[in-house]
């Protein structure tokens, strides 16, 4: 059997053109700030705080699905039941709804079927140059 190694030189920017592409194209865009109020746990809210990563459904108004997205908290560590806070938010799954998006929009955040909140998006981000 014959292999035909490569060069090192050849090898080793072949791995370098892995990585920028990796790099480049596989990474998650933040397409808006949104102001989060999360209900109390007595009204159905959140029962334990929440961080960095947290994802829930966002139900937007006149659309038939909800869509998973990704919160990103850059004031908090912790977000607990009944706070306020603006947060960042990446939609999973939403390309073809991302033009429908507008300032002002508001929605529902749910968790496992129950309404946990809801907010307003105050601030759209370019897709081409907000990266998290």
């Amino acid at each position: 059997m014959n292999i035909k190694r490569l060069p090192e030189a050849q090898n080793c920017s072949h791995l370098i053109f892995l990585h920028l592409f990796y790099l480049n194209f596989m990474k998650k865009l933040t397409h808006f700030k949104a102001l989060i109020n999360y209900h109390t746990t007595e009204k159905g809210g959140l029962v334990t705080p929440v961080s960095t990563g947290f994802r829930a459904s966002f139900k937007f108004p006149f659309e038939l699905v909800s869509y998973l997205g990704v919160q990103t908290f850059t004031e908090n560590e912790l977000i607990f039941p009944g706070d306020s806070i603006a947060v960042d938010v990446t939609l999973i799954g939403a390309e073809l709804f991302l033009g429908k998006l507008y300032t002002g929009m508001d929605f529902e955040l749910s968790d496992n079927s129950v309404i946990i909140g809801n907010g307003l998006i105050t601030e759209l981000y370019s897709n081409k140059s907000q990266l998290i």
